[in-house]
């Protein structure tokens, strides 16, 4: 597994984290970074992107957004991978029980905060699967239920965020991480990402 510390411009209590597969920068004086960590994926030819955001210890992770003001954007040219036998667009979809007979699952393209499986099979008491809104005239769920899509554009005056409130246990994360999404493309990944968080004090 390698890993890529990005820079990052930070804004009131939300950040603006833009990131490219293709570069690795020096981190920045913040205390939150960018992580793109890469896995070879079960198939060939195809890699998962692992995107979270490191932060102090106590700060929570709340919300995952995009506006006209604020773009939430991920590109990845040669398409995504998704696996129709996740019926979500997030992790609460992703059973690691079904990954032996249905290795290719575990390929899937979807969004999070702070889990690699549904809520419930995570082990992690307080643990809340993430709740969607977006806006009806742009949708972006598609990037995470439907192959071959490159673009998650969230950009409208109504935006669209993935949430899970203050109290859940991972928006917190572990050994001060918290994870955000997995991409997997036979490409390269850019884009930039605004998160919700709430500091300790």
């Amino acid at each position: 597994m390698t890993k890529h510390g990005l820079a990052f411009g930070v804004l009131w209590i939300a950040c603006g984290l833009a990131f490219a597969q293709t570069e690795d920068k020096a981190a920045s004086a913040s205390p939150y970074t960018l992580e793109v960590a890469t896995e070879v994926a079960h198939q060939p030819g195809l890699t998962k992107y692992l995107i979270s955001v490191k932060l102090p210890e106590g700060d929570r992770v709340s919300s995952v957004y995009g506006t006209d003001v604020h773009p939430l954007t991920v590109r990845a040219p040669k398409g995504v991978f998704n696996s129709p036998y996740n019926g979500s667009w997030s992790a609460s979809g992703m059973n690691p029980k079904f990954f032996e007979i249905m290795p290719d699952m575990a390929d899937d393209t979807y969004a999070t905060i702070g889990l690699s499986t549904a809520a419930k099979m995570s082990g992690m008491e307080g643990a809340e699967d993430p709740t969607m809104v977006q806006d009806p005239g742009s949708p972006w769920d598609e990037f995470f239920t439907e192959s071959g899509e490159t673009d998650l554009d969230i950009s409208t005056h109504t935006g669209g965020a993935y949430f899970v409130l203050r109290t859940a246990a991972n928006g917190a994360g572990q050994d001060g991480r918290v994870f955000l999404m997995q991409v997997t493309t036979e490409g390269d990944l850019s884009g930039a990402i605004n998160l919700q968080l709430f500091p300790a004090s």
